[in-house]
């Protein structure tokens, strides 16, 4: 089918082509335009032009920043050890979604001159290995031409391989001829990347080019893109890569769409592309399963890979399997833990311990300390790693047992005694007399208790939290700004104190009430914010360089009387919810759809980065009435009660991805022993038996 008779049978399209055509050329050739089946197919999208493509306004001409890295005309150097050799800039087909938009049937002829240009750099490039002949498409040369460059990359001594990028196996596959390959094959090694991107343009054709290819010995590699309409599908990806198989073509690479001007169109969320990846494993084999990456400016190919590690310790793994099952694969036994060869090192646990409130004070004063069976959990789980583990109590004598007690490690589970910075006490402690231990640092802890302070780093950040009013006398004018109903509470407490049924102040006079109460009672500022409608999360987040965040919780309230309030205070935490309620309000993972998953997790995310937290936090979260998650408060110290059925939201989401108190808190302690540079082989005991690194260094934050 030409272009003539094309027309004929599409009735309609010449318009719009040829308005696309002068900004964006066109070029099919017969064979190609005669796998269009009907309009708007797989193939149609691939090679004519569509209006769309004028509509872009997003994307950018060069959006890999290639002309950045192209140190002579034609030759891309972005890679330490590989360069990218264009040898010609015609392609039997122009591709809607070509990364080279901008050159495609636009450039005058490639010289030869050009080409032995770009070839003497690669000579006087000696880390040069790896040369990838491409384009447009190094199979529209002529096979002399062709040769001539083929030859001379194989005089240069420190090139290695050789990789032709072509799309003619799948776009005009008559190309590819026994003399084609005979010729390729004084120059081996070459590795041969083709494209195909539908099942429909395997055909007879391309299967005899294909067969060519491999019978002369050279290996053939798939790469291809995800594309809106054409192959954004598991079971088209699947029939694709199988047969690519069977006609001896390995799937390499599938791309996300690059951000090229005129493309947007075709672009597929990096979301839906993990679910056909993950959907192909496991439902077909391995070898049809490519890698998945975004091609990035100045960052070159970066894999994106399905969820399907868990969790990790030294001693095992819990993964995710194709069908969703968590299985837990063991590590090997000679492996010890960094601690369990150094019987000198000396761990402390540091605690407030939860005890009767005296007269003067509220009902809920200790309501963040801990019973003690928290600190003799931790303890149990830490004297799997190490023989020596004491329980200290964060009172006024703390100081003093630190500095004598000779410890190499600590894990803070202190909120600290009194004042508006307490939680940052014990760390400032530990800082100054240069004892690592768990959990975030004195500045971190001190913001996040802190709720004004903590909401104005994280508005300046643009990270969605509900606007405030700080109260400190009570008699404040209340900002025009903020929207009743209004949620009251303490500045600089947590475990939902101050919090109560009659929290939510519905115009100014309640909420005057309400502030005053609670500045009588806990004698600082109040904070009143705009109360957010929607369903209540709370996130925690394990680790450093790439934290976890675990399984969502949901708060849910229905099961609460029509006159209690859907809001997360004492009342509900700590009377409605425990294990003497019949009803589990604490639903984990939660119930949500993957998109608002997401957004909870990147919120989550940016939280714990602009802040500083480390090892480990809790934060919750609630949907405006926009359903857009808002961070209400943050907690670098969460909760550890080891019992299920006190539904302690950190353990609760850990418990959900199968792990043990064990695990909880061996990850909290080695996530924090990797931050401080502790290794195996690094952990020594100094005179003092404090943990040091071997060449003197302080533990660094």
């Amino acid at each position: 089918m030409n272009m003539k008779e094309f027309f004929e049978k599409f009735p309609g399209s010449e318009k719009d082509i040829q308005k696309v055509k002068r900004v964006y050329p066109m070029r099919v050739n017969d064979y190609y335009l005669g796998l269009i089946k009907e309009k708007d197919d797989p193939i149609w999208k691939q090679c004519i032009p569509d209006i769309k493509e004028l509509q872009d306004e997003v994307n950018e001409e060069d959006p890999l920043s290639e002309e950045e890295y192209t140190p002579v005309p034609c030759l891309v150097h972005r890679y330490p050890d590989r360069v990218l050799l264009q040898v010609s800039n015609k392609c039997a087909m122009y591709c809607r979604f070509c990364t080279r938009k901008r050159k495609v049937g636009r450039e005058v002829s490639i010289t030869r001159e050009i080409i032995l240009n770009a070839l003497n750099y690669i000579l006087e490039h000696k880390e040069i290995r790896d040369v990838i002949v491409s384009g447009g498409d190094p199979f529209m040369l002529a096979d002399e031409e062709l040769e001539f460059i083929l030859k001379n990359i194989r005089k240069i001594p420190h090139v290695e391989i050789i990789r032709i990028g072509t799309r003619i196996p799948c776009s005009y596959p008559m190309r590819v001829t026994p003399e084609l390959c005979a010729m390729l094959k004084k120059y081996q090694p070459i590795y041969i990347n083709v494209h195909f991107e539908h099942p429909m343009e395997i055909t007879e054709q391309s299967i005899k080019a294909c067969n060519l290819l491999a019978d002369a010995g050279f290996p053939l590699h798939n790469q291809n893109v995800l594309l809106k309409g054409v192959n954004d599908n598991p079971e088209v990806m699947k029939e694709l890569n199988q047969k690519l198989l069977m006609i001896r073509v390995r799937p390499y690479y599938l791309f996300q769409a690059d951000l090229v001007k005129g493309t947007e169109h075709f672009r597929v969320s990096t979301e839906k592309g993990l679910e056909i990846v993950k959907a192909l494993r496991g439902q077909t084999s391995g070898l049809c399963v490519p890698h998945f990456a975004v091609d990035v400016p100045g960052g070159g190919k970066i894999p994106l890979l399905p969820e399907y590690l868990k969790f990790q310790t030294k001693d095992k793994m819990i993964l995710e399997n194709f069908e969703g099952k968590l299985v837990t694969w063991p590590e090997p036994q000679a492996e010890k833990k960094a601690v369990e060869a150094n019987k000198e090192f000396k761990m402390a646990i540091v605690f407030n311990l939860k005890r009767t409130p005296e007269k003067d004070k509220p009902v809920d004063y200790y309501a963040e300390f801990d019973d003690l069976s928290v600190p003799l959990a931790i303890k149990g789980a830490l004297l799997k790693v190490t023989p020596h583990v004491d329980l200290l109590e964060a009172d006024d004598q703390l100081f003093e047992k630190l500095k004598n007690g000779n410890y190499s490690f600590v894990f803070n589970q202190a909120e600290g005694l009194k004042g508006e910075s307490r939680e940052s006490h014990v760390p400032a402690m530990l800082e100054m007399l240069g004892i690592p231990y768990t959990g975030s640092g004195p500045c971190t802890q001190a913001i996040t208790l802190d709720k004004r302070r903590k909401k104005e780093i994280l508005g300046f950040h643009n990270i969605p939290t509900p606007r405030f009013q700080l109260f400190v006398t009570g008699s404040e004018k209340i900002d025009p700004e903020l929207r009743f109903p209004l949620f009251i509470k303490p500045n600089a407490e947590g475990s939902s104190k101050g919090i109560r049924n009659n929290s939510i102040a519905k115009n100014a006079k309640e909420m005057r009430e309400r502030v005053r109460e609670l500045m009588k009672v806990y004698n600082e500022p109040i904070l009143a914010e705009e109360y957010l409608p929607g369903r209540e999360f709370t996130v925690g987040l394990l680790g450093n360089d790439n934290p976890k965040v675990l399984p969502i919780v949901e708060i849910t309230f229905d099961y609460l009387p029509k006159d209690i309030n859907r809001v997360d205070s004492f009342e509900v935490k700590w009377y409605w919810d425990s294990p003497s309620n019949p009803i589990d309000p604490v639903v984990c993972p939660a119930k949500i759809s993957r998109e608002l998953e997401e957004q909870i997790r990147k919120v989550a995310l940016d939280t714990y980065r602009v802040l500083g937290c480390v090892d480990m936090t809790r934060m919750d979260i609630r949907l405006d009435a926009n359903g857009v998650p808002n961070v209400i408060d943050v907690n670098a110290i969460p909760g550890l009660m080891p019992d299920p059925k006190e539904n302690s939201r950190f353990p609760k989401a850990c418990y959900t991805l199968g792990m043990t108190y064990e695990d909880i808190i061996t990850s909290i302690l080695f996530a924090a022993m990797k931050r401080y540079g502790m290794t195996e082989k690094e952990i020594i005991a100094n005179g003092n038996g404090r943990a040091r690194l071997k060449d003197g260094r302080a533990p660094n934050r």
